[in-house]
């Protein structure tokens, strides 16, 4: 079953490439909604870094369930709640974020118990 949560933290890092792109290249915004462009960027780098994290956790062959599928919550809730936020610039859709970056914080910590508690076999 890894090969599965490898696949697809490869596919969300192709997302991650493309949302960063996107910002950089395609997303045109007037200056004076520059905090919006940073809101992208921050959106794309958490993005990224836990799409680093879910390839950590997918590369074993088994546990670390708990922590995949937070961080795989953290990226639709935290950075995908951004991305709409700045498309729509609507702020509700900024009361999912925190939802998101607490699924971060879990999953950071919940890697950290099993892999001192777990006996995990490569």
């Amino acid at each position: 079953m890894n090969r599965l949560k490898v696949a697809l933290a490869a596919l969300l890092g192709c997302l991650a490439v493309i949302c960063g792109a996107y910002g950089a290249h395609g997303l045109k915004l007037p200056p004076q909604d520059s905090h919006y462009l940073e809101m992208w960027k921050t959106a794309v780098q958490y993005h990224l870094v836990h799409v680093l994290g879910l390839l950590f956790v997918g590369s074993h062959k088994q546990g670390f369930w708990l922590p995949y599928l937070l961080f795989l919550l953290g990226i639709v809730f935290f950075s995908g709640s951004l991305y709409i936020l700045v498309l729509t610039k609507s702020f509700f859709w900024a009361k999912f974020t925190p939802f998101g970056g607490m699924a971060f914080i879990l999953g950071w910590l919940g890697l950290s118990i099993e892999s001192l508690f777990r006996k995990i076999s490569n």
